[in-house]
């Protein structure tokens, strides 16, 4: 995963690999089922052959050494996984803390695989039932040898404690709601228990937000805000807030020989212009806030040496609304908002690429399919001027949305682009610019606004996606939603061990959001643009917040990160 600047990034979602017992065989129906309603096969032009720039040849032995400099939009708020939700923080940390299981890398796997293996878990087994799933733990997994953890053991003392202040103050403690218990029976054996069967559980372990956390750090003996000390390839050396961070390899990595890299380099470039000159100029080897392929062609005119890299994200541009805040608690007027936005239009005009999306994002397995989304929720501002009366507004209103730069300036446009189509049905929209920290965690998280623009976190299941925003309890409902059978709906359907009957469900409860909730509004995924020197190798990353696929990488003899270019 590359470091990715506040919501420009190569993030993805993708449903998990079977395992054991009948739990298994509802995961490997979704599997297959998912190319029903998953992405369209991309254009020629995101073939890799097709793109300008080097293609970097990945047969050559990898040659140790180096450090990797990346240009990053923003910074993280904290370090603390525990507190923040923040893609930013997470990629941070993403570098030195590592999960019990993790989604496949190496040359060999395609961007986006739904394959499974273990990172601090070797192996794993559910009960025929599926209300028992058993980890087992690597032997002589060392965590980094900094003060005050020293290099011990990780063992399932460590899960016991991550879990363990996950539920207690975890802003994903969502994501343990379904595990009614854990025991650690001996130092390399976790046992989770639960009340009902919970087919994404692995799945669940492999997302954004578990990293496994050392007994020092979630018991206070250091500060998790500040500092960051896990078993990952990477540790960190230095952090400047707001401006750079830096990294060591781990000399105690579990995988042999690996890292390649001496080290990572972060450094804070908020402005795209700025960091592709650095790129040009090549003081840094990793940008990824260009978002068109007119300014990749200019840049890699100006220097041939350059890997353009271009994927699906599948981190949704969103429209949201508080239904605490009038007018946006009347259901008509949220469908109108809905309708007045001429989406398709929107992305082929400043995205590179990408497909409509509901309230999963279509490269999921259980997500509507753009047509169907199309149909449902048609762009026709006469309809939604239609609604506005009848919500006794037939002269429009007048709101303010809240806008940051801190994701990129194409999400500024997008918002621009709302602003305009809101205001051809009479919603006359006032853009409130803020900072990312204010945006995020004062106004967003805070419920401190009427109208909002901006991304969301690409979760890695449906169920993530649903139980998050749309359930009333859920950890990123920060839209004051509150429907007493939609809760229903998403909590019946994470039993549902049929893949036909759960993937039907998955639908269901998208078709009623549309019709009976419309809000928030995820609009599309888009093509991502990620630019790095050409003599980087093996750049094979996988669309979470992790960045274990970094043990892999490594660069030319020649290369600047080794001779200080």
């Amino acid at each position: 995963m590359v470091e990715r600047s506040e919501g420009v990034s190569r993030d993805g979602t993708r449903a998990h690999p079977a395992r054991n017992g009948p739990v298994a065989a509802l995961i490997a129906c979704l599997l297959v089922l998912a190319g029903c309603f998953g992405g369209a096969a991309q254009d020629d032009e995101t073939r890799q052959g097709a793109l300008p720039g080097v293609h970097p040849d990945d047969s050559l032995p990898a040659v140790p050494g180096g450090v990797f400099r990346i240009a990053a939009r923003a910074d993280a708020p904290s370090l603390d996984p525990l507190k923040e939700s923040a893609n930013s923080t997470h990629i941070a940390v993403g570098y030195v803390y590592s999960k019990l299981v993790d989604y496949k890398v190496g040359k060999d796997t395609p961007f986006g695989t739904h394959q499974l293996e273990g990172d601090l878990a070797e192996a794993w087994e559910t009960s025929p039932d599926g209300l028992s799933w058993t980890f087992h733990l690597r032997h002589g997994v060392r965590f980094q040898n900094v003060a005050p953890v020293n290099g011990r053991e990780f063992t399932s003392a460590d899960v016991a404690c991550t879990l363990d202040a996950v539920r207690e103050r975890g802003q994903q403690r969502g994501d343990i709601g379904m595990i009614q218990s854990w025991d650690t029976p001996d130092p390399y054996t976790v046992v989770f228990t639960l009340a009902s069967p919970y087919p994404d559980l692995a799945a669940k372990f492999a997302g954004h937000f578990l990293w496994m956390l050392p007994c020092e750090g979630t018991e206070g003996r250091f500060d998790l805000a500040t500092r960051a000390i896990g078993t990952g390839p990477f540790m960190l050396t230095k952090w400047n807030k707001d401006k750079e961070r830096t990294y060591a390899k781990n000399p105690d990595y579990y995988v042999a020989g690996k890292p390649y890299l001496d080290g990572l380099h972060v450094i804070v470039i908020p402005d795209t212009a700025a960091a592709s000159a650095a790129l040009r100029t090549k003081k840094v080897d990793l940008v990824a806030t260009v978002t068109d392929m007119a300014s990749v062609r200019a840049l890699v005119k100006s220097d041939p040496d350059i890997y353009v890299a271009k994927e699906l994200a599948y981190q949704p541009t969103i429209v949201y609304m508080n239904q605490a805040v009038k007018p946006f608690d009347d259901l008509r007027v949220r469908k109108a908002v809905a309708m007045s936005i001429d989406r398709a239009d929107m992305l082929t005009s400043i995205r590179p690429g990408g497909l409509i999306s509901g309230p999963v994002t279509p490269k999921v397995a259980g997500a509507l399919s753009p047509a169907e989304v199309r149909e449902l929720q048609p762009y026709d501002p006469e309809r939604a001027r239609k609604l506005l009366a009848e919500a006794g507004l037939a002269n429009g209103f007048t709101t303010k949305m809240i806008v940051t730069n801190g994701y990129s300036d194409t999400v500024v446009r997008e918002a621009q682009w709302v602003q305009e189509d809101l205001g051809k049905v009479g919603i006359k929209v006032e853009i409130d610019m803020q900072d990312y920290a204010t945006y995020f965690t004062k106004s967003w998280a805070g419920k401190d606004y009427a109208i909002g623009a901006g991304l969301q976190t690409p979760w890695l299941t449906a169920d993530d996606m649903l139980i998050s925003q749309w359930y009333s309890r859920g950890t990123r409902n920060w839209f004051n939603i509150d429907d007493p059978h939609l809760d229903q709906m998403i909590l019946a359907q994470r039993a549902v061990q049929d893949p036909a009957r759960r993937l039907e469900a998955l639908k269901d409860i998208q078709r009623y959001i549309i019709d009976k909730v419309s809000n928030p509004l995820p609009l599309y995924i888009y093509e991502s643009i990620v630019l790095y020197g050409g003599y980087m190798h093996d750049i094979h990353p996988q669309p979470d917040y992790g960045s274990r696929d970094y043990m892999n990488m490594w660069m030319d003899k020649d290369a600047p990160g080794r001779t200080g270019g």
